[in-house]
């Protein structure tokens, strides 16, 4: 159910695109991209807390121990409401010391309206922050079909509450086009995401109400775990999300297009793969502890021949792209040489790795998996400027990419399988 669930979030997106464009014109359309980033950005900075979630709990269920694990799901909402406060007041400070129409090449509205569209975005991002926590509680409680229902259910509201306002109003102003799909997006997020929360805590017969405290041995073991988490999210938000910035920083947000046009049309396989892996996680966790060697392996050689078939699907996507985008985006768009190939390659490469970090990240052997992130984003803008001087375009985003995935491939997995020699034999 979850890739089902995955694929109409997919197609909620797919669909959304090209509705985006032709309703706010490219340039605003890439400005609603930077902001939408900056979401992807504040929804993962949690410190770790909900890679831990997945993690921990799996093995509290296991140990039943139901009144600390009571006791640990109350701190870590607790604590995500102080991060999102933080983040909130961080971000309100940073966005009006920066003069980010300057920064972002931003042609159209006034610097004002600019700052006003991303503290509006902020606060509905912060506050999602918070109930966005039940995905993770889902996943934990090997339940994760519920995490790709909410966002399916998040992708279809706001789709059609986007068709609503093109209905009744299609020639407003572009800055309350852009306001007022604001208030669509963070609202229909934050709705779903609070009855979901609901949800969980009925489903699972849980309350918050509890006299244990978490031990400071549990909490300092947790906070060192989540800080491991915390630098591996920003790690991959860097490398993966910091495209967008580089990009208006030197071409401006209307070149953003092309290239998110092409990303969102390969994320297809990306999300179905992750939307296969969810449950992995804490069944990683889970036989690991146990010492399932056997069962661990089984589920390597497994993802090796689907990956197969991914590399298959990818390869046939790849071909009929340029034919789907000229139907999918009724506007004209040019394509730079190449950036299909290079795109493709990246896909493949990240749809090969992730599954082994899942591993990594479910089993919490984090350390050299960390020592290769932070390589990879002294890498990232160095390697995307040196390509740009060369000429290289928007594709030089991607190609830094490709070279960084490249050097994942290769140590990741054999690290994953170093780890797995270690475990004692389970016959």
């Amino acid at each position: 159910m979850s890739g089902l669930y995955k694929g109409v979030s997919g197609l909620s997106l797919f669909i959304s695109i090209p509705i985006l464009i032709s309703y706010l014109g490219d340039t605003d359309y890439g400005l609603w991209v930077l902001v939408f980033a900056l979401f992807q950005w504040v929804l993962l900075m949690d410190f770790g807390l909900a890679s831990v979630l997945k993690t921990k709990v799996p093995i509290l269920i296991h140990e039943n121990r139901q009144d600390l694990l009571k006791s640990y799901l109350k701190s870590t909402y607790k604590i995500t409401a102080y991060i999102a406060l933080f983040l909130f007041v961080f971000f309100l400070v940073l966005i009006f010391i920066i003069d980010l129409k300057t920064f972002l090449k931003i042609p159209v509205h006034s610097s004002m309206f600019v700052k006003k569209l991303f503290v509006i975005n902020m606060f509905f991002f912060c506050l999602n922050f918070l109930f966005n926590v039940h995905k993770s509680l889902f996943v934990a409680f090997l339940k994760g079909k519920y995490a790709e229902q909410s966002i399916a259910v998040n992708q279809i509201l706001f789709l059609a509450s986007l068709g609503v306002l093109i209905l009744i109003a299609p020639n407003i102003p572009s800055e309350d086009k852009l306001m007022i799909i604001t208030l669509l997006n963070g609202l229909s997020c934050f709705l779903v995401n609070f009855l979901y929360t609901l949800f969980f805590f009925y489903k699972e017969e849980l309350n918050l109400k509890t006299t244990v405290k978490t031990s400071k041995e549990f909490l300092k073991e947790i906070i060192v775990l989540g800080t491991k988490y915390m630098i591996i999210q920003v790690g991959l938000l860097f490398v993966f999300s910091s495209d967008n910035y580089i990009l208006s920083s030197v071409f401006g947000p209307k070149d953003i297009v092309p290239y998110e046009i092409v990303n969102k049309y390969f994320q297809f396989p990306i999300m179905i793969m992750l939307a296969t892996l969810s449950p992995l996680w804490s069944m990683f966790a889970k036989n690991y502890v146990q010492n399932k060697k056997a069962v661990l392996l089984a589920s390597f050689k497994r993802f090796n021949l689907l990956f197969i078939i991914m590399f298959l699907f990818i390869a046939l996507i790849s071909l009929i792209c340029p034919f789907v985008i000229s139907i999918w985006i009724k506007d004209k768009i040019t394509l730079p040489s190449g950036l299909i190939l290079y795109t493709a390659i990246a896909t493949l490469f990240r749809v090969f790795v992730t599954f082994y970090t899942f591993f990594l990240n479910g089993i919490g052997k984090l350390n050299k998996y960390i020592i290769l992130l932070l390589l990879s984003v002294f890498l990232k803008i160095p390697l995307s400027y040196l390509f740009i001087h060369l000429n290289f375009g928007i594709n030089s985003v991607v190609i830094s990419t490709v070279i960084i995935l490249l050097i994942w491939v290769v140590f990741i997995p054999l690290e994953c399988y170093n780890i797995i020699k270690k475990i004692p034999s389970d016959e």
